[in-house]
């Protein structure tokens, strides 16, 4: 078995990732690509594990460049990382991950570890919290034992209203969700949203692993959701519903709708995605029967990556 780093993502890896059970949508090709393609300064790398000329293990990650230092990143945006494939290799591919601070360019490496399935080894960890759904005994045990009451109540308005809850098919509805996504962004004064180019790429290049809902009221969309599906779990990604989605409680039926039709095909778990320590997020996901899961995201740093990343603490807290 040898290590290699590649500068693509090399197309084989998604069969490596359909048979991991240490892999997520965010170690897939539609993903690394979208993320590429939206994002030009982040340089997607890959560090893969080959035996008889195959890859049979891999662990992706992006660098970024601010002067002459480089920091690490496996994956982008809190999304989950690390390595996937062959139990075999996956610690080697992590050591060598982490051999990269042995570049003076280098100021930190940072992975997450969704699975908790490998040794922080010395790194500085910041624990994550996620919620997860079974839906594994079908919606029908969802909607009667995992929704609070008052979700269905909601839900069940939003249909009285005529909130219509329909899959996107067309780059035209990227743009109506990507409208509703952009306006609420502003109203938080978020300084740190995804282009829409992201949202575009994922729904054009993600084929069956990735799905948006989107909830229509009066021929208005007033909320949508996406979702990423990959081996037995949907992921929640994104979702967000105008003020005036809000106010008919769009947001409930699009979970509703999207869990159900998971049910119907077969996903034994959703995973509700962060909250970011919002307290009323994980008290919303907690009404819709989530069960916490708690991970963790590892950083190592070289003596001067950590000097600058007090320096950064600092100037954040003052």
């Amino acid at each position: 078995m040898r290590v290699v780093v590649a500068d693509t993502f090399p197309p084989e890896l998604d069969a490596v990732a359909d048979a991991s059970a240490g892999a997520t949508f965010y170690h897939t090709s539609g993903w690394m690509s979208s993320l590429a393609g939206a994002y030009p300064r982040l340089r997607l790398r890959c560090l893969l594990a080959e035996e008889d000329g195959r890859a049979i293990a891999y662990l992706p990650y992006f660098a970024t460049r601010r002067g002459p230092f480089e920091s690490l990143w496996s994956l982008p945006f809190a999304t989950y990382g690390g390595p996937a494939g062959d139990e075999r290799a996956t610690g080697e591919l992590l050591a060598a991950y982490r051999r990269q601070l042995e570049r003076r360019s280098v100021l930190e490496v940072n992975w997450v570890d969704y699975h908790n399935a490998f040794d922080p080894a010395g790194g500085e960890v910041e624990p994550a919290l996620t919620h997860v759904v079974d839906i594994s005994q079908g919606f029908d045990v969802v909607w009667r034992e995992r929704f609070d009451t008052s979700r269905r109540r909601r839900a069940r308005r939003a249909e009285e209203a005529g909130v219509v809850v329909r899959r996107a098919t067309a780059a035209a509805d990227v743009r109506a969700f990507f409208d509703v996504y952009r306006s609420r962004l502003e109203r938080w004064d978020a300084s740190s949203a995804h282009p829409e180019a992201l949202f575009q790429s994922l729904l054009a290049r993600g084929g069956k692993r990735v799905g948006l809902y989107l909830a229509v009221h009066d021929g208005e969309v007033v909320g949508g959701q996406f979702n990423f599906y990959h081996r037995d779990t949907v992921t929640s990604w994104y979702g967000m519903a105008s003020t005036r989605g809000n106010e008919l409680h769009a947001g409930v039926l699009l979970y509703a709708t999207f869990m159900r039709e998971a049910c119907e095909a077969g996903f034994a778990a959703c995973n509700l995605g962060a909250s970011l320590g919002k307290e009323s997020l994980i008290a919303f996901k907690r009404a819709l029967g989530g069960d916490p899961h708690a991970y963790r995201a590892v950083t190592h740093r070289r003596r001067v990556g950590r000097l600058l990343a007090a320096a950064r603490a600092w100037r954040r807290s003052r």
